[in-house]
C-alpha cells in the first residue's frame, strides 16, 4: 500500500465551492435509496444505526426495571417478549427522529454559516 502524506496548511477551495459542488453532483447524480427509505437522512440513521448498536450500561439500567416488572404482569415470557419489543419499537422512533432532527439542525446551522 502506497504512503500517503499529509498535506497542511490551509486547502484550496472555499466551503461554499464544495458544498456548490456537492449540491451539483446531487443533481446530476440523484441518490437511489433502493426501496429501504425515502430520503437521505433515514439512510445516514439507517447506517448511524447498523454501525452503533451496542445497548449501553444506562440503557440496561433503564431498561431491566420494565422488563422485570413486565415479566411479573403477564403469565409468559413471550407476553413479556411482545411488550418489550413495542417498547422498543417506540424508543427506536424516538431516536429516529432525534437523530433526523438533529441532522436538520446541524445543516441548519452550516447554511447559516455560509451566508454572507
Amino acid at each position: 500500500m502506497a504512503h500517503m502524506e499529509r498535506i497542511w496548511g490551509a486547502r484550496s477551495g472555499h466551503s461554499r465551492e464544495i458544498v456548490e459542488n456537492v449540491v451539483q453532483y446531487l443533481k446530476e447524480y440523484p441518490a437511489n435509496y433502493q426501496g429501504q427509505v425515502d430520503t437521505l437522512l433515514e439512510l445516514l440513521y439507517q447506517a448511524f444505526t447498523e454501525y452503533n448498536s451496542d445497548e449501553t450500561p444506562e440503557f440496561r439500567k433503564q431498561v431491566d426495571p420494565l422488563d422485570e416488572t413486565l415479566r411479573s404482569l403477564v403469565e409468559t415470557d413471550e407476553e413479556a417478549d411482545e411488550y418489550m419489543n413495542i417498547v422498543f419499537g417506540l424508543c427506536t422512533t424516538y431516536e429516529r427522529q432525534g437523530y433526523i432532527e438533529g441532522i436538520k439542525v446541524g445543516a441548519r446551522l452550516m447554511m447559516e454559516l455560509m451566508e454572507e
